[in-house]
């Protein structure tokens, strides 16, 4: 089945969720959709960017496709080799968070996967819209591809990041370049327009509201580069993708475009699997490092993404067999 359940929560998830549920879900829902209330925002990032750095990795500074870059290595002998990578893009609804609040997850993912992991700085709202957000991560990953020497490069992303990750997937199709080797989805945006979807609701969501989600859609519209292709990821030929992993919290509002990708996926013959844990709020594993739905939820990522890198490293030694 392409759909594995967790319904065994642990203690710690009831109070994270209830949490949420009281706290965050009506703050957003009132937070102003306007250009100061937007722009505000960016307070956050700089919070988080100040906080204790991440242990087990050396971080660097540096750009891809001319916007900043946060690179996490793990620290230590490894097994990690030099032409595998992993492009990261943090989620916020195209509006909010940046390299300081992914800076955990992103060394998370490293240290489990023995990899360098690129965290990109794409312009967002309210200055640019998501066909620029868009552009920022393509060029980010053809770098990578084209001047960094990296065969293989495992395209990741929460929420709106996860939306980024899967036009990489549609944009490498059209303009020749490679295929990523992983498409991996923490509660991944699916659909730019899912705040007006009459099937989908956020009443069991611990904090997304839908009414905010329909009310920034025009935003997501705005330039200077409009958005090309699929507005919905599930619109996307399935056969462009790669084997595909995607962690989604029980019940939370993007869960049912979640499940109608993969099994979409699965059906074209394209490895995919969801992993949906019960008690889980939106984008859970980039929230806690300590939690054991995160670890566990990372362990299987980073396992599946491991397998997949592995399967494609093989194809190559073939393909260049045959070629010698």
């Amino acid at each position: 089945m392409p759909i594995v359940h967790h319904r065994r929560p642990s203690l710690v998830s009831y109070p994270m969720w209830l949490g949420a549920r009281l706290i965050l879900k009506p703050t957003l829902a009132l937070w102003p959709i306007n250009r100061a209330g937007l722009a505000g925002l960016f307070l956050i990032d700089r919070f988080f960017a100040v906080g204790p750095s991440p242990k087990g990795v050396v971080r660097e500074q540096m750009t891809l496709g001319g916007r900043p870059v946060e690179l996490a290595m793990p620290t230590g002998p490894s097994r990690r080799d030099s032409d595998t990578a992993v492009l990261y893009l943090h989620g916020g609804a195209f509006v909010v968070c940046g390299l300081g609040t992914h800076r955990s997850i992103a060394a998370r993912l490293s240290k489990s996967l023995e990899l360098p992991v690129f965290s990109l700085e794409y312009r967002q709202l309210p200055s640019a819209g998501v066909g620029t957000s868009v552009v920022d991560a393509v060029d980010a990953y053809r770098e990578l591809i084209h001047d960094r020497g990296y065969r293989h490069v495992v395209v990741a992303g929460d929420s709106a990041g996860g939306y980024l990750a899967a036009k990489i997937v549609e944009a490498a199709a059209e303009q020749g370049l490679p295929r990523p080797t992983a498409f991996v989805g923490f509660s991944p945006l699916l659909d730019l327009d899912l705040g007006t979807n009459p099937d989908r609701s956020s009443k069991s969501d611990a904090y997304l509201p839908k009414g905010k989600m329909a009310r920034l859609a025009p935003q997501f519209d705005k330039g200077p580069i409009p958005l090309s292709g699929r507005r919905r990821v599930q619109e996307i030929d399935p056969a462009k993708f790669p084997p595909t992993i995607i962690i989604t919290a029980e019940g939370e509002m993007l869960e049912p475009d979640v499940i109608e990708l993969v099994e979409l996926l699965d059906d074209a013959g394209v490895e995919a699997v969801a992993h949906s844990y019960s008690w889980q709020v939106h984008a859970f594993p980039v929230l806690g490092a300590r939690h054991p739905e995160t670890l566990n939820a990372i362990q299987a990522t980073a396992a599946f993404a491991t397998r997949a890198i592995r399967e494609a490293k093989d194809a190559d030694h073939r393909k260049d067999q045959r070629a010698g």
